[in-house]
């Protein structure tokens, strides 16, 4: 539909520009074909369509538990690597683990909680402004837990709409820096497709019950700040529900405690568990069963879901006499990860050729866990790479040197070459050395707009996708103090342009370099002009509405590289037809001709094709550098692909994410000699 309405906006400028042409006056059809073309592509702009009778704040509650759902439900909970090991756990209350509010305190009990009670039924026992700890060992099934209350808290939030939408998120890109609120708000927009204005609000709201993973995965002096900070966030938003969940060790060596109404802790499976577990796989896991009787350390290791599971996996079919026998548990669970990793490339080995060889799958996933643990990121997308993933100097160096050779080349040759052959083409020598002049002129102003005032690094050390367009019927109030100063710098600069244009015709009143001055003023107005229009594309911003989740890896690409291709060619149909118009009114039909047109716009497309194309340039630059650098392969989605096959990773729509957060951590720790 958004294409369609494009296309009838695109005909309708040409229609515009082709009746000026041809009749060399102002007539009501081909303003009317103008008006339009215009009102049709603000349509095609529009964004979503929300769902017929559905107001705002429905669309946008509607898509965020879509959202939660899609993601962490069916693409990370129902996918899960243990699914198969989910076992009725044992729940115990844990009223050691926090400070009760109001001085209340829990007796502590030894009990379990009784069998097939729900995380909901839990949950909601505590009762209204409901928080609650969940804790565990490493695999134990904490985020399992989570999501499963996720899950049950979706059901009732679609059925009820007074209730909250619940929403996860990874405690550990928390800053210490940060409010709990900012935070919030920051991961909503980068997670969720949250508008940077509607997040605030939310949080403000109470609209959402938080579930928060991740507080584990924090040094311990930061986990203890953060503790501090969602105590302070619970004493200042009573109202919102919180869940948490974390490593029991990791929790219990933090100095602070949460100030929560409820903390569980999920118990080891038992001997039976296990035992009725082993007897799906008959014979296979003898082996196993066999050296569990002597081992303690295997034993106490296989006390969790996760590692059941990977288990089952990795030692099926194999004796007592390949298991290890060791006493520590950190190399009990290392043998296992690489035992499974092994297993892994035999299985693929057999039903499918691979284009990438043992040692490169390890060292590229070595180096994405490494990264997406330094950078606390949960999912992965092709696009949320950036260029300070970038730590040795020598690359960075070398990725702002693609970045700017290609922008160079715009701004510092093409511009001025532009100039230089419509100068020699309409005018002569002289024309082409004026030409050159007053395109070296706009380079420079063109640069200041791109890099001064501190803004340069900035734009350029961060990845932001043009993905989607939609307008407001208020933009102005987003101009910043930036684009303000860039506005200065080229009413100045223009002014100076008009000024030697005088002079020029003042000194040569016959024609000549007056002429030429006049021609190249003009250039420099479409580059002002076009400018201006990327000013209001930057500042023009949409309705408070989320986005739905990518469906498949590289959808931001794709959508910025449609969205700048449309946005060029309307670029180039307004300023041609703004130069017809104004060409009419000041009665110099003689630029009219096709050659003229083409000449005064090409310059000015030149510098929109590098400000809009700009995060693709500095994606694929950065893409470049790694896979020179054997980070990641040049075919990244393929590799991705087979990852998945190998049941490292999961896709979930357009991201990827690791099987468990201890395989991530694995990956992250081994050492792969680079190929």
């Amino acid at each position: 539909m958004q294409l369609a309405l494009r296309l009838i906006a695109i005909v309708s400028f040409i229609v515009a520009i082709v009746w000026v042409v041809q009749v060399r006056a102002l007539e009501p059809e081909p303003i009317l074909a103008f008006l339009t073309g215009l009102t049709t592509l603000a349509l095609s702009f529009s964004g979503e369509k929300k769902e017929s009778g559905e107001t705002l704040d429905q669309h946008n509650r509607r898509v965020m538990l879509n959202h939660v759902e899609n993601f962490w439900v069916k693409g990370v909970l129902e996918k899960s690597l243990h699914g198969a090991a989910l076992l009725d756990l044992g729940i115990k209350e844990d009223s050691t683990a926090i400070n009760y509010p109001w001085a209340i305190k829990e007796e502590s009990t030894d009990e379990t909680l009784p069998a097939g009670k729900s995380m909901l039924e839990i949950f909601n026992e505590i009762g209204a402004g409901r928080s609650l700890l969940i804790l565990g060992a490493p695999g134990s099934g904490k985020t399992t837990m989570l999501l499963e209350l996720a899950r049950q808290l979706i059901k009732r939030a679609r059925n009820d709409e007074t209730e909250p939408v619940p929403v996860v998120f990874n405690l550990a890109s928390w800053i210490e820096k940060q409010t709990i609120v900012d935070w919030l708000a920051d991961q909503l927009n980068i997670v969720y497709y949250v508008p940077k204005k509607t997040a605030p609000k939310w949080v403000s709201e109470n609209k959402m019950l938080l579930l928060l993973d991740g507080l584990d995965e924090m040094k311990e002096e930061r986990r203890a700040k953060c503790v501090e900070t969602i105590n302070q966030f619970r004493n200042e938003h009573g109202l919102t529900s919180l869940v948490i969940c974390s490593r029991m060790q990791e929790y219990s060596a933090t100095k602070a405690k949460l100030s929560f109404e409820g903390a569980i802790a999920l118990q080891p499976l038992t001997s039976k568990q296990i035992n009725s577990y082993f007897e799906q796989f008959g014979k296979s896991l003898a082996g196993v069963k066999q050296i569990l009787k002597k081992d303690e350390a295997l034993r106490e290791l296989v006390e969790t879901p996760l590692m059941l599971s990977i288990m089952t996996l990795a030692y099926k079919d194999k004796s007592s006499e390949e298991l290890p026998r060791s006493k520590n548990i950190e190399e009990q669970r290392k043998h296992l990860f690489n035992t499974y990793i092994d297993r892994m490339f035999e299985r693929s080995n057999r039903t499918r050729n691979s284009f990438f060889t043992k040692s490169q799958t390890l060292q590229y996933l070595g180096w994405l866990a490494k990264k997406m643990i330094q950078f606390n990121i949960t999912t992965y997308e092709l696009e949320s790479m950036q260029p300070f993933w970038l730590e040795d100097k020598r690359l960075l160096r070398l990725y702002f040197l693609f970045v700017f050779l290609f922008g160079g080349l715009i701004l510092g040759v093409f511009i001025p070459l532009s100039g230089m052959l419509l100068g020699l083409y309409s005018f002569g020598l002289i024309g082409g050395l004026f030409g050159m002049l007053f395109g070296g002129l706009a380079s420079l102003s063109l640069s200041g707009f791109l890099g001064q005032a501190g803004s340069k690094m900035r734009d350029f050390i961060y990845i932001q996708m043009f993905d989607k367009s939609t307008w407001s019927w208020n933009p102005f109030l987003n101009i910043s103090r930036q684009d303000l100063f860039n506005t200065i710098i080229y009413l100045v600069t223009i002014g100076s342009m008009v000024t030697l244009s005088v002079l020029a015709i003042n000194t040569s009143p016959s024609g000549g370099a007056g002429e030429v001055a006049v021609e190249f003023t003009w250039v420099y107005l479409n580059l002002f002009m076009i400018w201006g229009l990327t000013l209001v594309r930057s500042i023009v911003i949409s309705e408070e509405q989320i986005e739905e989740t990518t469906i498949y890896p590289g959808q931001h690409l794709r959508n910025t590289f449609v969205n700048v291709f449309l946005k060029i060619i309307l670029f180039a149909l307004v300023a041609t037809l703004i130069n017809v118009l104004i060409s009419v009114l000041v009665s110099r039909t003689h630029d009219l001709q096709i050659s003229r047109l083409i000449g005064r716009i090409i310059p000015g497309l030149l510098f929109v094709e590098f400000v809009l194309f700009r995060p693709l340039i500095q994606h694929f630059s950065l893409r470049l550098i790694l896979t020179i650098n054997d980070c990641l392969p040049r075919s990244l989605i393929t590799f991705l692909e087979y990852a998945i096959h190998l049941i490292f990773l999961r896709r979930v729509g357009g991201s990827y994410i690791f099987v468990h957060r201890l395989l991530m951590e694995h990956f992250a720790e081994m050492e792969v000699e680079k190929t």
